[in-house]
């Protein structure tokens, strides 16, 4: 499976997809191994904790998440994650998450688990369209062919946000 973030990500569009449950704090480890930051962030402590964070290491792991917030907090003051630059990270996200999905990279759950996340941090925005319908009656045990009308509710879902299966969301 590849990985939803290439390592090109801000660390704020890293943490609104954390938020979201787009990713795993483990995700977040192999982002910062990855990613080349901008001079403005580089010589951080908490990124440089990131960036020498051992992804097989549980101590790190445990700590990749709030080392991510104590950056955005020191390096990135004005950022708010229920701001609509902070929405629109996370539709962008959303939508590449779900054409993984589509891809057969993911189960329905680990689709459908962004829903609660979004809504309370956005409400439903009008970017998620049905979503809350496709993803109902799904849960950890739901397989994929128990969920075709997830699979019909994201393909909707991408034909509104004007983002076909194959094309990256802008």
């Amino acid at each position: 499976m590849r990985p939803l973030l290439d390592g090109d990500e801000d660390p704020t569009t890293v943490l609104v997809a954390r938020e979201i449950e787009a990713i795993s704090v483990v995700d977040i480890v192999d982002w910062a191994n990855r990613h080349a930051a901008a001079p403005a962030y580089a010589e951080d402590t908490n990124y440089q904790r990131l960036v020498r964070s051992n992804p097989r290491n549980v101590a790190d792991i445990n700590e990749a998440e709030s080392r991510l917030k104590a950056l955005i907090t020191q390096c990135f003051p004005d950022f708010n994650i229920k701001s609509k630059d902070a929405e629109e990270r996370a539709r962008t996200v959303f939508l590449r998450r779900i054409r993984a999905y589509l891809d057969g990279e993911l189960q329905p759950f680990q689709v459908c688990r962004m829903l609660t996340p979004i809504a309370d941090a956005y409400g439903f925005p009008h970017w998620l369209h049905d979503f809350y319908e496709a993803c109902d009656w799904i849960d950890e045990r739901t397989t994929r062919e128990h969920a075709s009308h997830l699979r019909d509710g994201i393909e909707q879902i991408l034909v509104e946000n004007g983002v076909s299966h194959t094309q990256e969301s802008e």
